[in-house]
């Protein structure tokens, strides 16, 4: 029986460990936190969260074809 504790615990450490990993290793997660548009340009393309009224404008680098989505502040309304 000690050796199921034993295994379970390991499984857990190893899934922890991926999804620090993961977390550190995407990003997605560093492209909505930052503002570094340099060599991207700002598309028409934007949504607006329905619930919380955040929106949401994509921005692609036309070198490369890649997307970051970065949240716009909005004037005059009210969350």
């Amino acid at each position: 029986m000690k050796w199921v504790i034993f295994y379970l615990l390991f499984q857990l450490a190893v899934i922890l460990l991926f999804w620090i990993i993961s977390k550190r290793k995407d990003k997605r997660y560093k492209a909505n936190s930052s503002n570094h548009t340099e060599g991207f340009e700002a598309t028409k393309e934007v949504s607006i969260d329905p619930v919380s009224q955040v929106v949401t404008r994509v921005y692609i680098n036309p070198n490369t074809g890649e997307r970051m989505y970065i949240e716009e502040e909005v004037s005059g309304q009210n969350r």
